[in-house]
This record gives structure tokens, C-alpha cells and sequence, in this order.
């Protein structure tokens, strides 16, 4: 087939052997003698001794080909293929001519229902041989359309057979049931060429279908993500059957996943459950592909007997994301284990019923690591989530690890995908770092039960890893300044205290507000102005450069302006939501005039001890905002939370301090403003003189020569 050189991926080998990705990563982990990656690490094979370690692993009986002796080796299976299947290539050509009959037989059907179709066909071909046996000979020489869609439905109906839940699912909601042919032939033709198909084919056909299926109508869950919750998990330690437990399944990747990477998979249990029959099945068929055969249930509901370990990927935005952690530390058992996949926002929402429950969990010691993972890890969507690591309630509060990941991983080498994604390194990474007992590395923290409860239970890792952060050393500080600022000679400052200035809640400072309502604003502005004093609505567009900037503000009638929410003198303006960033300092003359929906007013409650002007420098700062944003991100957009706001820390020095900071500040900011001024000088200057010099309106004066 080649030289010796040749080296193959483990994705080569699975099309090599007919078999599943997931079928090789058994290989790979259950038997000693499988051949070293090239290098002793990697994801590279000689082809060799791939071929040569095939040739020992005899095909079960309901793998083998129909045209594959009794004695038939994966190795044999190999030499047959031609050179070309080392390629990297999706479509073998009868596989292509499978996929080019879907208009002939759903005309007017998505396309997702005929790959829909392929894929159980797939199934039954490589993973139920009897199955595939009883449903051929059923199919006559010659029809009409009508048996043509009977047949399509004894397709699904087999496959609810061979998963074992016949009268859990409906063959008649399946997507092949939306497939209309016209013509009997067409069907034939499809159960002719499906008889090539390899469970390689299977998992080509289940690819393209979820890239097929629109995030809109189904997410599955990305390969890294599912492979740092497995992870997460595996290495626990229990007694006695370990059982699986998935209640909102997905496509099944997560439960098979866990299979693939536990040290005694023959001795788990999986029950998976789901409220969409369309989606259960999927996820059926590829744990049996996956060598773990599970239980389906059409529900969310606990399954009856407690689960060891529990993974799954819940419905995220419909409020009920904290009731999904608490159900599934209720389905553990004693000893058991649980990975739920959480949006940021899971960790810090302000509602009553959210804020209940993480205090619930926390006080009953069911929280055991929180794990904030890169933004942007599904394709078409810039949602954040968080893994948290939870057992069943033992009564007894536990300090959490908060783990903070989102700047590890990368981009996709999938361009088209453009999702960030995890290896193997950063798995291992984030599971050493949750299984530490050190108080703080870079990536994580121990945090305590009082921590906790004085931050309003919040569980969001970038507040406490920010936290718990340490200041630069002081003659670091020092030697940067001075690099900076021309040198020690001229130098204005000195090393401060070790512990810094002392920190303080802005809640505490500051009585923060949001703008007028979205509703009530649109009223204001529709009513009629009945006097000669409109008031300006400041909008996020307005905050410019610290001051507020509103010749073009829509006013709405003085008489009707509400004056719970009018600004004062001092208040400080911080956009709440989208492109947040932009701060504002309310003037003597802007008195009296609204916010927006979209702004947050702090109105500071002591101005004796915070300075409004220190406030807007210190929340201008580019890594001050940057540290907001970290605590807005939601499920799918950016907002700040007053409750969030109010639980930032910002340091507090004396008011004779703030006001020598904001004097040291504002005179670089006026020797910036000098050089600018030079500098756009300097380019003018530069380009008149260009134009007077080439049109020889001025001349260089030449120097004189002795």
C-alpha cells in the first residue's frame, strides 16, 4: 500500500479498519499492544504497524461485510481499500450518489431529514445486522409511493427496536416521515446502496447531519467541552454499579464521551433521557456506536435509583438553569458526581430564585468547583458557559474551587467554523487545577464559605480570581514608572504599603440606579411637550470622553419626567449593556436631565469619602473595564446587573490621597495634550511645507561655501 514511512492519523486508521473514531480510541486505551504514535506522543501511526496490529483483531460476526469470510481481520479489511482512503476526504463516491438521491425522495423536505434517514440506515447496516437483514427482505421488487413511505417508516421503527424502546418513540414524528416520494424506485435504490455503507459512514452521516441542523433548532455539544466535563469526572473514585445518567442528552455526545474515557466501561450503566424523541434516538445510535448501550427516556425526570455520575448540557434561557443544578445534585448517589454545563451567568444572577438556589447548594456543600470556559465554543454564538463540578448535598458547606479558563485554548483550525476550542494539554490543565489544595495558582481559587457569602453567594470565577490577584511589587512598579517618566530625577512617588489601599464594595460607596425603564421611556417620548423646559434623555452614544455630550438627545416634557431617576451633580454614568466601556460625569448644568434604559447612575453616598471625579478615573481605566465586562457576560448578551456592579471592589484611598492622584493624572494628561498639539503642528507643518516646496513657490536656502 506504501513505503515504510507512511504514517497515518487515527482518523485514517478508523476508515481503514470501517469502524468509528470512538471505536479506535477503545483500541487505543483497552489494549496494551496498540502501535506507539510516531514520536511516542501525537495523533500520527506508521501505517505498518497499523496494518500490521488490524491484521490481529478478527471482525464480529455482525460487522463483517457480505462479502467477508468467517476469519476475516480488520487488516484484511485495510489491504482491500484503495490508497486514496488515507485522504482527508467526507464522501466515499457511492456515498456521494447515496446523498444525490435525497431530492427524488423528499422533494420538498429539509434536507436534515433525509441525512436524518441515511443515518439510521447506517446504523442498522453496521451496528444491527439482524435488523438490517429483517427490513431488506421485507422490501418488494416493485411498489407504489405509498409503500415507499411505509418502508421509510419501518426504517425508524426498526432502529426504536434495535435501541430497545419500540413503543417509547414515534416512527410517524420522525424526520424520515416528512419525506414525500413520488416514486417507489428511488427508495429501492437507497436500501441498494446503503448495503456498502461502513460504521465509518455512520459517523460521516451523523457529522453532516448536525452540521446540517441549525444551532437554532438543536445544539450539540462541542467535542472539547464534552471532553473537559468527561474528564472532570473519571478519575472519582466509587463503590459498587456506576451508572450514567444524561437527562437532557442532546445528540449523546457527553455520555459517550465519559464511556470513552473511563477506566472499566464494560461495567457502566447509561441512561440518557430527553424531551425530543428526534434528538434521543440520534443520541441511542451513537452510544451504541460508542460500545455503551443505553436506556432512552422520553422525559427530563430523574430516572428511577440515583446516578454515580451524572454530565449533561441543559436548555439555556428559560430561567431555569439554577433548578437544573439543584435537580441534578438530588439524581447522585452518596458518592457520586456531577458536570453541568452552565452559562456565565449561572454564577452571579441577581433573581430571587437564582440566587436561592446557588445559596442553597453552597450551604449544603453541593458545589465543588465552578470552571469558566472561553466565550464563543459553539458554533454561531458568543455564549460563555461555566462546567460546575457538584456531588449530592452532604449538609456540610466546602470551600469552592473557582476556575478561571477562558484564555486557554484557540481558534479552530475549521476556519469556517470559527469557535474556539480545547486540546488535550488545556484539559488536563483545568482538571490539575480543580484537584489542587493550594489557595490560588493562575488559574484557580479556593474560596471560602464566609468569601462567598459576603459576595452575595456569587459563583462567578473571574470576580475571585481578580480577587485574590496580587498587586505588582513594588520596585517592579517603580522601575517601570521610571522608564516611563524620564528617570528617578524627576521622580514624584515612592513605594506604597504592602497591602495596598483598603478595598471597598461599590454598592457600599454608591446608591446605583438603572435608567428609566424601556417602557416607560418609549411613553416620554411619545407624549406631546406641553411646556417651554424639555429635558434632554442622555443616551450610551452621549458619554464621551468622561463628559456627557448630548446636542442631538431626544427631550421629553419637564411636567412628566419622572424624578426618581433625574441626575444630580456628580453622578457617574457607566454604560450597562452591549459595547459597555464608556463612563460620564454628570455636571452642575446636566442636573435634572434623564439616563437612558441602557445607563447605570452611581450616586455616591458620602462624598466626603469618595471623590465623584476619582470614581470616573478609576472606572475609565482599560483594565478596570475590562474587569466589568468580565462580570456582564450573559447567555447570550452582555448586561451589567446592579447587584453585579454593586459587588465590584474598587481600592479607596483617603480623600487628601484621591485628590493628589487626580492632580498627577490630569498633569499628564495636560503634558499629553501639549505634545498632541505639537505633534499635529509638526504634520501640518510638514504638509504645506511638502506642497510649497514641490510647486517651487519656496525654495531651501542653500548654504554658503567658504
Amino acid at each position: 500500500m506504501s513505503d515504510s514511512a507512511t504514517t497515518v492519523s487515527q482518523a485514517d486508521v478508523a476508515r481503514l479498519a470501517g469502524v468509528t473514531r470512538a471505536a479506535v480510541s477503545l483500541w487505543r486505551k483497552r489494549h496494551a499492544d496498540f502501535p506507539m504514535p510516531v514520536g511516542g506522543t501525537g495523533d500520527q501511526f506508521l501505517l505498518g504497524d497499523a496494518i500490521g496490529w488490524l491484521d490481529r483483531r478478527a471482525i464480529p460476526i455482525n460487522h463483517r461485510d457480505s462479502d467477508e469470510a468467517v476469519d476475516a481481520t480488520y487488516g484484511g479489511r485495510a489491504r482491500r481499500h484503495p490508497p486514496q482512503i488515507v485522504e482527508r476526504s467526507d464522501v466515499h463516491p457511492f456515498l456521494g450518489s447515496l446523498q444525490s438521491l435525497g431530492p427524488e425522495i423528499g422533494a420538498h423536505s429539509s434536507r436534515s431529514d433525509y441525512l436524518y434517514l441515511m443515518v439510521c440506515l447506517a446504523f442498522l447496516r453496521s451496528y444491527d445486522r439482524d435488523g438490517w437483514t429483517r427490513l431488506i427482505r421485507n422490501i418488494p421488487a416493485h411498489g407504489d409511493a405509498a409503500q415507499a413511505r411505509g418502508l421509510l417508516r419501518r426504517v425508524v421503527t426498526t432502529v426504536d427496536e434495535s435501541l430497545g424502546c419500540p413503543h417509547l418513540l414515534s416512527a410517524s414524528d420522525a424526520p424520515p416521515a416528512r419525506l414525500r416520494p413520488r416514486a417507489f424506485e428511488p427508495v429501492r435504490k437507497v436500501f441498494e446502496l446503503s448495503a456498502k455503507l461502513r460504521p465509518g459512514d455512520f459517523e460521516r452521516l451523523r457529522s453532516a447531519f448536525l452540521r446540517q441542523v441549525r444551532p437554532s433548532d438543536a445544539i450539540h455539544t462541542p467535542p472539547s467541552i464534552a471532553g473537559a466535563m468527561a474528564a472532570l469526572l473519571v478519575s472519582h473514585s466509587t463503590q459498587g454499579e456506576v451508572t450514567v445518567y444524561d437527562p437532557f442528552v442532546r445528540f449523546g455526545e457527553l455520555p459517550a464521551e465519559f464511556v470513552l474515557r473511563y477506566a472499566h466501561p464494560a461495567g457502566v450503566r447509561v441512561r440518557i433521557a430527553h424531551t425530543n424523541p428526534v434528538e434521543l434516538r440520534l443520541a441511542g445510535m451513537w452510544l451504541v456506536a460508542a460500545g455503551a448501550p443505553a436506556e432512552l427516556n422520553v422525559s427530563s425526570s430523574s430516572p428511577s435509583g440515583r446516578a454515580t455520575f451524572l454530565l449533561t448540557n441543559p436548555p439555556f434561557g428559560d430561567r431555569k438553569e439554577s433548578a437544573w443544578l439543584r435537580d441534578c445534585t438530588a439524581s447522585l448517589t452518596d458518592d457520586g458526581r456531577a458536570a453541568v454545563l452552565m452559562p456565565y451567568s449561572a454564577g452571579f444572577a441577581a433573581g430571587r430564585r437564582a440566587y436561592g438556589i446557588r445559596q442553597e447548594l453552597v450551604e449544603q456543600g453541593a458545589v465543588l468547583a465552578v470552571i469558566a470556559l472561553p466565550a464563543k465554543m459553539f458554533p454561531g454564538s458568543s455564549i460563555g458557559v461555566c462546567v460546575w463540578l457538584l456531588r449530592h448535598p452532604t449538609g456540610q458547606p466546602t470551600p469552592v474551587r473557582l476556575v478561571d479558563a477562558r484564555r486557554l485554548g484557540k481558534l479552530s483550525d475549521d476556519q469556517a467554523l470559527d469557535v474556539h476550542v480545547l486540546d488535550a494539554a488545556d484539559i488536563e490543565r483545568i482538571v490539575t487545577t480543580v484537584a489542587k489544595t493550594e489557595h490560588r495558582d493562575e488559574l484557580g481559587v479556593l474560596v471560602t464559605l464566609d468569601e462567598i457569602r459576603a459576595h452575595g453567594y456569587s459563583l462567578h470565577p473571574p470576580e475571585f480570581q481578580d480577587r485574590a490577584s496580587s498587586r505588582a511589587p513594588a520596585d517592579k512598579a517603580l522601575a517601570e514608572l521610571d522608564g516611563l517618566l524620564a528617570g528617578p530625577a524627576v521622580r514624584q512617588y515612592t513605594a506604597g504599603d504592602d497591602d495596598g489601599w483598603p478595598r471597598r464594595r461599590l454598592g457600599d460607596l454608591c446608591a446605583i440606579s438603572m435608567g428609566i425603564p424601556h417602557r416607560p421611556l418609549k411613553e416620554l417620548l411619545s407624549r406631546t411637550h406641553t411646556t417651554d423646559t424639555p429635558v434632554p434623555i442622555v443616551h450610551p452614544r452621549h458619554l464621551r470622553h468622561g463628559f456627557i455630550d448630548a446636542d442631538d438627545a431626544p427631550e421629553t416634557d419637564a411636567a412628566i419626567a419622572p424624578q426618581w431617576h433625574r441626575l444630580a451633580a456628580g453622578d457617574v454614568l457607566l454604560v450597562r449593556t452591549g459595547a459597555m466601556g464608556q463612563t460620564a460625569l454628570v455636571r452642575d448644568h446636566e442636573s435634572g436631565w434623564l439616563p437612558h434604559t441602557n445607563l447605570l447612575r452611581l450616586r455616591i453616598l458620602r462624598p466626603d469619602e469618595l471623590d465623584p471625579s476619582y470614581l470616573l478615573m478609576y472606572l475609565s481605566q482599560t483594565a478596570v473595564q475590562a474587569r466589568i465586562r468580565d462580570r456582564s457576560v450573559r447567555s447570550v448578551t452582555t448586561s451589567l446587573s446592579i447587584a453585579t456592579l454593586g459587588d465590584f471592589e474598587i481600592p479607596l484611598p483617603p480623600p487628601d490621597d484621591q485628590q493628589r492622584i487626580l492632580v498627577a493624572l490630569q498633569a499628564l494628561d495636560e503634558e499629553t495634550a501639549q505634545i498632541e498639539r505639537r505633534l499635529a503642528a509638526t504634520r501640518a507643518a510638514r504638509t504645506v511645507l511638502g506642497r510649497h516646496l514641490t510647486d517651487g513657490t519656496v525654495v531651501l536656502a542653500r548654504r554658503e561655501t567658504r
